[in-house]
């Protein structure tokens, strides 16, 4: 079913979305991961632009080119079925359950206001109450979303461009200094993991593409919503987290569960009202997350339904309804994020959740890069290697793929191996799909015979 035109996302509202879904998951607590490293971290910031803007590059061409529905599902698979199969497995799974981590740092914050939510079993609860709330809002169509999105990216940049300008005032070139190397890393270990964190914090730079079905002309705007969304999120993060890093010792800002609530409260330490700053910032925060938690649950809901409509995902995940969205394949999104999250709180027995959803959640995030490297492969293999007036589609494609054999490379072991397991049961499913396509097949050529 077709979404009727005015229910789709415009420029505005894609260019929030992109930059939404990664600053509304990953800024939170960047500061302080980064803080755990070093102030060198700004050599893996830019690094980590490079790649993700060469990344988001082969999305926009992709995408101006030949814009599908399900994005990096659609482009895998026109490199080969098989690898276009496996991204619809992995893509899916990986983001539903990284859903759940976007949930629980939103909730994190909230607790703030409400101590009892640090109980894993009441944070749990709420974050399935608000998964549940944002699978209505989502039901409402793409529009609502953009403009929650819109308003959560809006006012999380507050704080963050606060941080990122009026915090230089506070920037102390001697602490960042004595914040260079974080004692127990090396120079080269500690670039390598800085990096594989800002790598980390892109992730959602194929949104707009993933996006096409309900994005108004998207050959115009996927590409500079992509664009301009990842160059903002990478603005923002380079200009907040560096300021940051000059105005507090690091262990001090790496123990930090706020860190811009903590550096705003600094920033604001001389005005009136300054005792109520860190309570306001977090509640910015708090709301920013959950807005990217709908944003993301939409992008799911997406892609299940291109994964349906290659027969990856059951026919059902790909109904629509009046809105053009995805219902059952959102609600069933929704039931395994909470059916994850009861397991969750079983398992926690009043430990701390969010360390104990923290493995899973980094192999969600690994599962993501295979199908960014296959885009990126699907633009190479458009152009080759020999195309004199593509050089620029030909050098992002190939700095796409080293961003994601980066990011692979420096993951935790355990991580690693979770990740290559799952990718080589794919193969495993598709060759039994492909088996019935080949009998159905044969048993039709005998038939005319």
């Amino acid at each position: 079913m077709a979404t009727a035109e005015h229910k789709k996302m415009g420029v505005i509202a894609c260019t929030a979305v992109v930059a939404g879904n990664m600053m509304g998951s990953g800024i939170a607590l960047l500061p302080a991961n980064l803080a755990a490293i070093g102030s060198i971290s700004v050599i893996g910031w830019g690094i980590a632009l490079v790649g993700a803007l060469a990344l988001a590059y082969v999305f926009s061409r992709l995408g101006m080119e030949d814009p599908q529905e399900g994005g990096p599902i659609a482009y895998a698979g026109e490199v080969a079925p098989i690898l276009g199969y496996q991204s619809g497995l992995l893509y899916y799974h990986a983001n539903w359950i990284g859903n759940i981590a976007i949930a629980i740092t939103g909730v994190d914050y909230l607790s703030t206001f409400f101590p009892a939510l640090q109980n894993p079993i009441y944070s749990g609860i709420t974050s399935i109450a608000l998964i549940w709330f944002f699978t209505g809002i989502n039901i409402l169509g793409a529009d609502w979303i953009g403009r929650l999105v819109s308003v959560g990216v809006v006012l999380l940049l507050i704080p963050v461009i606060i941080t990122g300008t009026a915090g230089w005032a506070y920037f102390d070139m001697a602490q960042f200094n004595s914040n260079w190397l974080m004692e127990g890393h090396t120079p080269d270990s500690a670039i390598l993991a800085a990096i594989i964190l800002c790598i980390w914090s892109f992730i959602g730079v194929e949104s707009a593409s993933v996006n096409t079905a309900i994005v108004k002309n998207p050959k115009r705007t996927i590409p500079i919503s992509t664009m301009v969304g990842t160059a903002l999120a990478g603005g923002v993060y380079i200009l907040s987290c560096t300021a940051i890093s000059g105005m507090f010792p690091a262990k001090v800002m790496a123990a930090s569960g706020a860190p811009f609530s903590l550096a705003m409260g600094h920033i604001c330490a001389s005005l009136p009202f300054a005792a109520y700053v860190p309570k306001l910032v977090s509640a910015v925060t708090a709301f920013a997350c959950l807005a990217s938690l709908g944003s993301w649950m939409m992008l799911v809901s997406q892609a299940g339904c291109r994964a349906s409509n290659d027969g990856t995902l059951p026919k059902a995940f790909g109904v629509r309804n009046s809105h053009g969205v995805p219902v059952m394949g959102l609600v069933f999104s929704s039931i395994m994020m909470s059916v994850l999250l009861v397991i969750l709180m079983f398992m926690s027995k009043g430990g701390n959740t969010q360390s104990l959803f923290g493995n899973i959640a980094s192999i969600a995030v690994l599962l993501t890069l295979p199908p960014y490297f296959y885009s990126a492969l699907n633009l190479l293999r458009r152009y080759g290697f020999k195309a004199k007036r593509a050089w620029l589609q030909i050098c992002s494609a190939i700095i796409a793929c080293g961003f994601c054999l980066v990011a692979l490379s420096g993951a935790a072991k355990s991580a690693l191996i979770g990740c290559m397991i799952v990718m080589l049961c794919t193969f495993i499913f598709y060759v039994g799909k492909d088996r019935s396509a080949f009998e159905k097949k044969v048993n039709a050529e005998r038939d005319s015979a």
